[in-house]
């Protein structure tokens, strides 16, 4: 009876900075409720902050535009950093147009898939679980956002690949893209993009969580969630 009424009252805590932390000791005095949801305050944190990182990854070219996420075409034989185009390759074939070309079209893709990750942000977060909550309400910074990113990464991909499989299929990349790098096939292609979207929408999650967290959590939080 005591964890349930403690359970009761930390889940009536208002969504603000201060009941973050307050949850951070509530949860660890609750043994037993691994299985349980987590707490509002958190989980409007987590909607707030996914929601907000989507609706600016969905705007065109916004990941063109960021350096530190924008996806380059993938390295033949698996090696090399995501995010740089194969230069030597776009020289051999006096193309560099073309894969230029090639890679805005794989940064509309990851564009598109964030205006449809919505739903897959929010079961993520639908699945932490209590156990969770102490750790990441203490946490600070983007304490949730690396949870989420350890725990639902995988799952999270693949959710976006048919997001991701159906705008290369529309804009023609699969086949451009086979034509100018060989042994580039559309599985390949795809899981390369519907990670660097994840990716993606994992920093800018994170970036928005600390906002929350620090100055804009008093106003933000105390909102209702849709």
């Amino acid at each position: 009876m005591r964890c349930i009424a403690m359970l009761v009252a930390l889940i009536a805590l208002p969504a603000t900075a201060q009941s973050l932390g307050d949850l951070g000791g509530l949860t660890k005095s609750l043994p037993g409720l691994g299985a349980v949801g987590v707490p509002a305050p958190i989980k409007h944190m987590l909607d707030h902050a996914s929601d907000n990182a989507l609706d600016k990854l969905g705007k065109p070219g916004a990941f063109s535009a960021d350096k530190a996420i924008r996806i380059g075409l993938p390295a033949l034989g698996g090696g090399g950093v995501m995010g740089k185009l194969l230069g030597g390759a776009a020289e051999q074939l006096g193309n560099s147009g073309a894969m230029k070309g090639l890679a805005d079209r794989l940064n509309r893709a990851a564009e598109a898939g964030a205006r449809g990750a919505k739903p897959i942000m929010r079961q993520a977060i639908d699945r932490m679980t209590i156990a969770d909550a102490g750790k990441i309400a203490t946490g600070g910074g983007d304490a949730a956002t690396e949870y989420l990113r350890k725990s639902s990464s995988d799952a999270v991909v693949a959710q976006l690949r048919p997001l991701v499989a159906s705008e290369l299929e529309k804009t023609g990349v699969l086949k451009h893209v086979s034509a100018l790098l060989p042994g580039i096939g559309a599985e390949q292609l795809t899981d390369h993009v519907a990670r660097g979207t994840a990716s993606g929408i994992f920093q800018y999650m994170g970036k928005e969580e600390a906002h929350l967290r620090g100055g804009g959590a008093s106003g933000l939080l105390s909102d209702k969630v849709r």
